[in-house]
């Protein structure tokens, strides 16, 4: 899976907020859209502690790092 890569806790909230905004923009489902609150929960990656958020299709680049996630980065399950 591919996510945007930031570097402070403040750049991945405005993100998840661009995501969402991004995402419901294309949503016609007034229900659905009271409903969907956020984009994603707030993750950091293990390997260096950065900030994660999965790519919306609808946001595209936007300036954001983006990267392909490798096993490491999260917890064994």
């Amino acid at each position: 899976m591919r996510y945007y890569i930031l570097d402070t806790k403040q750049e991945s909230d405005q993100c998840l907020e661009e995501c969402l905004t991004a995402y419901l923009q294309n949503v016609t489902c007034e229900q659905y859209i009271k409903q969907t609150t956020k984009w994603a929960d707030e993750q950091q990656r293990l390997t260096d502690g950065k900030y994660i958020v999965p790519v919306c299709p609808n946001l595209g680049t936007f300036g954001y790092t983006i990267e392909t996630s490798t096993e490491d980065w999260f917890d064994e399950i």
